[in-house]
């Protein structure tokens, strides 16, 4: 089974879809949550670990475990700041874009460079056993050249997004406008930062869904019906 990104405007359903493509097909999802789970994961104690060696690891310590060793090879090394994976990685891989640094900040924070080439590694390692879901990160660009991928791009109007964060995160429709606005600024100054390109362009994409005019388990059932073509 491919590597399948999946990517797109707060609102319109990643959070959504890439659960039910990796439970359709069978195969681990990784987004945010799993990451910050796997963060904290490196942060345990010996006995913790002695005690998950009782039982099958499961993706989180697994995660956990190549990010470390990505880390100790890396010029991260050195730089832990619990619980997130050290050196401002976390801003990366774990934070929403919204809440993402706008610069770096002085000597205790890796350059840039250096950053996007350790999150190139981390995921670079998630994607290395395929059969996975990855969820934003900038995945579909770190792994352009990665043969047997699908890159899924997903967008919404406005409207309708607005209606789907308001009502997740419980805010009021000015609130969610709002919320909606800051992320999508954040995200476009994330991948210019990082990756110089706009992540709107439809050539990022081998597929680009409007989920406006399909529903989440139709638009989930097109991914995994193009993800089962190229096994």
């Amino acid at each position: 089974m491919p590597v399948i990104t999946v990517t797109g405007l707060i609102g319109s359903g990643v959070i959504e879809i890439g659960p039910k493509i990796s439970e359709r097909l069978g195969i681990d999802h990784v987004d945010r949550t799993i990451l910050a789970e796997a963060a904290r994961k490196m942060g345990a104690s010996e006995q913790d670990v002695a005690e998950r060696t009782e039982r099958a690891l499961g993706l989180g310590d697994r995660i956990a475990g190549f990010v470390k060793t990505v880390l100790e090879r890396s010029a991260l090394a050195g730089g832990g700041a619990d619980p997130y994976f050290g050196g401002g990685l976390d801003a990366l891989l774990v934070r929403e874009y919204r809440d993402f640094p706008e610069e770096s900040h002085g000597s205790g924070e890796l350059d840039d460079e250096n950053l996007l080439k350790v999150t190139s590694d981390v995921i670079h390692e998630i994607a290395s056993g395929g059969n996975v879901v990855i969820a934003g990160r900038g995945s579909n660009i770190i792994l352009r050249d990665v043969p047997n991928t699908l890159h899924v791009g997903l967008i919404s109007s406005m409207e309708v997004r607005v209606d789907r964060i308001r009502q997740r995160e419980q805010l009021s429709e000015d609130e969610a406008v709002r919320y909606i606005q800051e992320n999508d600024r954040a995200r476009i100054a994330y991948f210019k930062r990082f990756f110089d390109m706009d992540p709107q362009e439809v050539r990022h994409y081998h597929q680009v869904l409007n989920t406006d005019m399909l529903t989440i388990d139709q638009a989930t059932e097109v991914i995994v019906a193009t993800a089962q073509t190229l096994n």
